[in-house]
């Protein structure tokens, strides 16, 4: 009797281990699959949540952003989101520190790919085990040039972070910008915008002052690409700061310089535009 008990014991045991294997193959296609499916996208549009809790009492709640897919005109197509963005930070970081100092990580979870791979997205429910992309960023005390934030690029594969690269914010005497570097620290891409644009200085209701253009370049200094902010309008943007980016590729772009990407235009938003007094308030050499 005894040894039929653990002959029941241990095929239960085979039973959970085969699930337990089972369950991480189907995490690591969903995570694959939807890098792909980055990888095929010409731009991308991602819009901020807008917190009405947040706005009525000014007390700062973690960030959540969705990415949708874009034409290579930077427009969005008219499809349910491609990833959800959700910040996790602490409580005291968000009230005692400014956006663009402030550490937090960032899970980008298969939000809308689910409608891309049905049959995968009805087996795996949970958002926590959809989690394709992390974002990693510690506080640093900053003065100038030394010790320039950044922001860490992970990519989960075979349930293990993978780096994929790292954005770094340099100091700009005038200008605003990031650098993109790829998982050996060479640089790929520079992101930057000049500040004398109408944005940062003026709030009315036109178009030039809703937008900042941002040009997306090589080393050599090569425009590759172009990146937009487009806010909403002057009595919006008094009560909150959820505004849209539009984001087109570069021709050629693999789909890890896509994540990376991806993940500058999340940096500039913390790093520029985060506090409610917007771009006026946190653009300068800090």
């Amino acid at each position: 009797m005894q040894a039929a008990f653990n002959q029941v014991g241990n095929m239960g045991q085979a039973v959970l281990v085969q699930m337990n294997e089972q369950a991480q193959n189907l995490i690591q296609a969903i995570s694959s699959s939807c890098l792909e499916i980055l990888g095929q996208q010409d731009g991308i549009f991602i819009k901020q949540k807008f917190e009405l809790f947040e706005a009525l009492s000014g007390f700062e709640t973690p960030n959540v952003y969705k990415v949708y897919a874009a034409d290579d005109q930077g427009k969005k197509k008219k499809q349910k989101a491609l990833f959800k963005c959700k910040e996790k930070s602490s409580t005291c970081a968000r009230l005692c520190l400014p956006g663009n100092a402030r550490p937090f990580e960032m899970k980008i979870n298969n939000y809308g790919c689910k409608d891309f791979q049905p049959a995968l997205a009805k087996q795996l429910l949970k958002d926590d085990k959809r989690v394709v992309f992390k974002f990693k960023r510690e506080y640093q005390c900053t003065c100038l040039c030394f010790n320039r934030p950044r922001l860490e690029v992970l990519y989960m594969e075979n349930n293990e972070n993978k780096k994929l690269g790292t954005i770094v914010n340099p100091w700009y005497f005038c200008n605003i910008g990031c650098h993109v570097l790829d998982i050996n620290d060479n640089l790929r891409y520079i992101v930057e915008a000049s500040c004398c644009q109408t944005y940062f200085w003026c709030r009315c209701p036109c178009n030039s002052c809703n937008k900042v253009e941002f040009v997306i370049k090589v080393p050599t200094g090569e425009v590759v690409a172009h990146l937009l902010k487009k806010g909403k309008d002057c009595c919006k943007n008094m009560v909150g700061d959820a505004d849209n980016f539009s984001l087109i590729f570069p021709k050629g772009a693999s789909k890890e310089d896509k994540a990376l990407l991806l993940a500058v235009t999340l940096m500039m938003d913390y790093m520029y535009f985060e506090d409610k007094g917007g771009a006026q308030a946190s653009v300068g050499p800090g």
